[in-house]
């Protein structure tokens, strides 16, 4: 976890907590997805992992052009994140880092590279995607919030624009401590 996995993790709460977390963000089941927030005076941060199927719809590098658009469209929406948190009025939160990360980018670049090496094949990176058939979505967002005493929380709308995704669980660590909630499409609001 590139944000949560550093020095701000290790201050606001046990590295026991941190391991935790980490292995149920290895898990991977469609219609799940976990996200991580942190809100440490006026910085907020936030990480979400997804199976990919949750989000573009397929889990494989992209097999045409139809579904390379699909993805290239997807990370842009994914790095517009005024439109994926709705924060209170005043609370003042404005974007510092959104930064969208993809095995299916990875898994379509290894493609390309091992078509262009056809001469040497490798056996044993066969068995590597064989045996990873899964491909994941992990967003990392940094809010700096001018008025962090009117941020209560906020409002998630990533299940209107990926409705394969159900259920989010999410850790929250705030001024009142750590807690987990459970959001779904008829419950988006993140209570700090």
């Amino acid at each position: 976890m590139k944000l949560l996995g550093g020095v701000l993790l290790s201050l606001v709460a046990p590295v026991v907590v941190a391991e935790g977390f980490e292995r149920q963000l290895e898990s991977h089941e469609h219609g799940k997805a976990d996200m991580a927030v942190v809100l440490e005076g006026s910085e907020l941060q936030i990480e979400i992992s997804s199976p990919a199927a949750n989000i573009v719809g397929f889990e494989h590098a992209p097999v045409d052009e139809q579904q390379q658009q699909a993805l290239t469209s997807v990370i842009a929406q994914l790095k517009q994140p005024e439109r994926l948190f709705v924060f209170p009025e005043g609370s003042a939160c404005n974007t510092v880092l959104a930064e969208v990360e993809t095995t299916l980018v990875d898994s379509h670049d290894e493609h390309e590279h091992e078509n262009e090496h056809e001469a040497g094949h490798d056996h044993e990176g066969d068995r590597d995607r064989e045996g990873s058939d899964h491909s994941d979505f992990m967003l990392s967002y940094q809010f700096h919030c001018g008025s962090a005493e009117l941020l209560n929380g906020f409002s998630l709308e990533l299940f209107q624009y990926y409705p394969q995704m159900k259920h989010l669980q999410v850790q929250l660590i705030g001024p009142a401590g750590q807690s987990y909630q459970q959001l779904d499409s008829e419950n988006r609001w993140v209570s700090f």
